[in-house]
């Protein structure tokens, strides 16, 4: 769905739900005060859709190429054995700033690319 629809259709739920939380749309739609802005921004989708099919075209996955496939694979398999890279990933996500600083700093010096063998010869 095209952004520009996706924020008008949204624009319309919005306004005030009274403190509702719904995490379906089918109980939005049983609710009293969420009910009528619902129906109108499903009018107005279908509305949209008539108008403009163009801007509701799903695009269709990419396929990764043989050589993204096997780097995919490689990622996961030191993700799973290499605990240096582990903890570097754990850091760089849940770390303080300063870790996150330093585990950056050794990203670009290469620190992990150089010791990224070195979890296959402590694993046989």
């Amino acid at each position: 769905m095209n952004q520009d629809v996706k924020a008008h259709i949204m624009s319309n739920l919005k306004g005030g739900t009274g403190g509702c939380n719904h995490l379906e749309m089918k109980e939005a739609l049983r609710c009293p005060t969420c009910q009528m802005k619902m129906i109108r921004a499903q009018a107005e989708l279908k509305r949209l859709t008539k108008e403009y099919p163009e801007k509701f075209i799903r695009k269709e996955d990419e396929r990764m190429t043989p050589k993204e496939e096997e780097l995919n694979f490689k990622l996961d398999e030191r993700i799973e054995n290499d605990t240096d890279y582990n903890k570097h990933l754990r850091i760089l996500a849940k770390g303080t700033r300063e870790e996150q600083i330093r585990e950056q700093k050794r990203e670009l010096s290469g620190f992990y690319e150089r010791r990224e063998g070195n979890w296959k010869r402590r694993t046989l």
